[in-house]
């Protein structure tokens, strides 16, 4: 099995090879990370390869299968996502995935589903899932995509083979979206150390999207959290209580910056959050302060992946900034 133009996760490619060309390919898989990872162009590229003519060497990327699944028309994968701000799947949607996954196959010799989980799957449909996947038909393969496996029901976790995805290297990616973009090698290399490495958040970087905006949000929640009052922060933090997809973002990107103040205060030099000045501002802060703030931003990641009420969660997240920061 080969994976043409994503770059990174050898491990997961090994294994995925490995299983492949054993024959011993899992019906149910979970691939996890997060956004602007790739997630989702994995999923296609292995269900490319699933329904391959060409075994020895799948994806070929030539045969009539594979023309089809990148055109995405093959009548043996299907792509499921659901609607709404948090793209979550339905419970009738799992009904017609169960009514359909019983089919034979038309053309290859399984059934592929790719199952874009969005943000927030409620467990009705998810207990619906987990019975499928417990009794899967003989001929499918589901192929699960979501940003964390916390997302999901521990029942469905333990019958899944989980692969977490991660970006590459800094030099990988700034030479693919040098090359891609037909940028400065400079640029991109200043881009990867923004953005870690993510190629997604690289190119969206680029184009001044949603991830622009997350950074600002991000230095002025920074900003404020310096400030005397709270005023200022909650401001700055206002939006993000209807939208979980960008507090995700900007809590990537607080991480960052806390982590380059911590670097600073300890005499290092390294930054990865791409405002240096601010990191330099949030290294004026005691040492034992910048410690507590570091860890926060993941510890709401993860507490913004169990579902949580997002008003609640905002305020509180500004709340704990300002108690480690000791304002």
């Amino acid at each position: 099995m080969e994976f043409p133009g994503f770059l990174g996760n050898a491990p997961v490619k090994e294994a995925l090879s490995a299983a492949f060309a054993a024959g011993r390919f899992p019906h149910a898989l979970l691939f996890q990370g997060e956004p602007g990872c790739g997630k989702r162009t994995f999923a296609r590229l292995v269900a490319q390869a699933l329904v391959c003519r060409c075994k020895d060497r799948a994806p070929c990327g030539a045969c009539p299968a594979c023309v089809r699944a990148k055109a995405g028309s093959h009548p043996d994968i299907r792509v499921v996502e659901g609607s709404g701000a948090t793209r979550s799947l339905s419970v009738d949607q799992v009904k017609e995935i169960t009514a359909d996954a019983y089919r034979a196959p038309e053309e290859a010799q399984v059934s592929v589903y790719l199952l874009f989980l969005g943000s927030r799957t409620l467990e009705p449909a998810q207990n619906k899932l987990l019975k499928l996947i417990e009794e899967p038909p003989a001929h499918g393969v589901f192929i699960l995509v979501c940003q964390s496996a916390e997302q999901l029901l521990p029942t469905i976790r333990s019958r899944v083979q989980s692969y977490l995805l991660q970006p590459p290297s800094l030099e990988e990616a700034a030479a693919y979206v040098a090359a891609r973009e037909k940028i400065p090698e400079e640029r991109a290399r200043e881009l990867a150390r923004l953005c870690g490495g993510n190629i997604g958040r690289m190119l969206q970087e680029l184009a001044g999207g949603e991830e622009a905006r997350a950074f600002a949000i991000a230095q002025a929640m920074a900003e404020g959290l310096l400030e005397p009052g709270e005023h200022s922060l909650l401001l700055a933090a206002a939006s993000l209580q209807k939208n979980r997809d960008l507090f995700r973002e900007v809590l990537s990107r607080l991480g960052m910056l806390f982590r380059d103040g911590l670097v600073l205060r300890a005499g290092g030099s390294a930054v990865l959050g791409g405002a240096p000045q601010l990191a330099d501002k949030l290294g004026a802060l005691p040492m034992k302060r910048l410690a507590l703030l570091a860890p926060l931003a993941e510890e709401y990641r993860q507490k913004l992946d169990r579902n949580a009420n997002m008003a609640l969660l905002v305020t509180e997240f500004c709340v704990r900034l300002r108690e480690a920061a000791g304002r």
